[in-house]
């Protein structure tokens, strides 16, 4: 009776609530079509991130028109409130979190869902973290990261490695030589043997930059508005308090983020899974996609050769294809 009070006429689902987990009192946005009986819950990137961030454009109307998409804002994030320690907030906690999502999203939609779960940047952390817990693992029928940063150590070095081969591919072709001379000159004197937290954040910063430099880089679905927040002007999420409590909520993060390394244990993760990452992410470089790759025992990788770091806003069909050529693989209908 509830789900079919919340399909109302279109047979579309459009739900949305709270759910209060040990003093936070996450928001969960659930959209899309139900009849499949495939559900995809979406950790986003950040820290400081929210799931509605995501749900606009072509690559989510394409996943709702076949699937339910599970928007989640995380403890101290978008929409989600609460009152906790900081003592909380922790990646332990993070993954706790989601193994009650994970829970409540069954109890409420239905046991026999197929439930894949999606992270996308430090959402790739969160959900290998989650991944590597048995009991959650044995609720998912498939894993899908999208430039995931499931190990921040190893994705630094990538990333120096990147920053000065891309770099010097751009200034032998006389493009922005000024900032790419910055750039590189940077990353060639990045110790990474005794990577401090400065390096790590300059690292990140110049990242973003060298892929702003990117002219054939695609954003189909028009300017970037999701950098600039344009998303806010149709989602219930406050700019104000959101940017602020997701600032804190990073800075408490950032160190045990900047330390943890997932890729030894990378092979526990035994659901099919789609690994899709942009090969002009200098943020999370495709290097670490495709040791990802060789590491997981039933691992498909897909290079989006004209994305960053955020290929679903990049080039968003050719994601929802494989997105979609994914889950029709991986999940038949009953």
């Amino acid at each position: 009776m509830t789900l079919m009070l919340l399909l109302g006429c279109t047979g579309m689902l459009d739900d949305s609530f709270f759910l209060r987990i040990d003093g936070a009192d996450l928001f969960v946005d659930v959209e899309g079509n139900p009849e499949p009986g495939v559900f995809v819950l979406l950790l986003h990137g950040g820290p400081g991130g929210s799931g509605q961030a995501y749900n606009f454009g072509a690559w989510s109307e394409r996943i709702e028109a076949e699937a339910v998409m599970v928007y989640l804002d995380q403890r101290g994030q978008g929409s989600s409130q609460g009152r906790y320690s900081t003592e909380d907030v922790t990646i332990e906690r993070m993954v706790d979190d989601v193994e009650v999502v994970v829970e409540a999203v069954k109890a409420r939609y239905g046991d026999d869902i197929a439930l894949y779960l999606m992270g996308h940047s430090w959402g790739g952390l969160l959900g290998c973290s989650a991944l590597l817990r048995p009991e959650v693992q044995a609720e998912i029928v498939g894993w899908i990261e999208i430039d995931g940063a499931h190990d921040v150590p190893l994705l630094n070095r990538y990333a120096v490695s990147m920053l000065i081969e891309q770099g010097a591919v751009e200034l032998e072709a006389g493009r922005n030589t000024a900032e790419w001379r910055e750039i590189v000159s940077f990353a060639e004197g990045v110790d990474l043997a005794r990577l401090s937290a400065d390096d790590s954040l300059n690292i990140n910063r110049y990242a973003y930059q060298a892929e702003g430099l990117i002219e054939t880089i695609s954003w189909e679905d028009g300017p970037n508005l999701w950098a600039h927040g344009g998303y806010l002007f149709a989602s219930p999420e406050s700019l104000l308090t959101a940017g602020w409590s997701g600032a804190q909520t990073n800075l408490l993060l950032d160190r045990e983020i900047e330390q943890t390394s997932l890729t030894e244990r990378l092979g526990e993760i035994e659901v099919p899974s789609l690994l899709i990452w942009g090969g002009y992410d200098f943020v999370a470089p495709a290097a670490l996609g495709e040791d990802a790759a060789t590491r997981q025992p039933d691992a498909e990788l897909v290079i989006m050769e004209a994305s960053g770091h955020s290929p679903m806003f990049n080039e968003p069909h050719a994601v929802a294809d494989s997105m979609l050529a994914f889950i029709q693989q991986s999940y038949s209908t009953p």
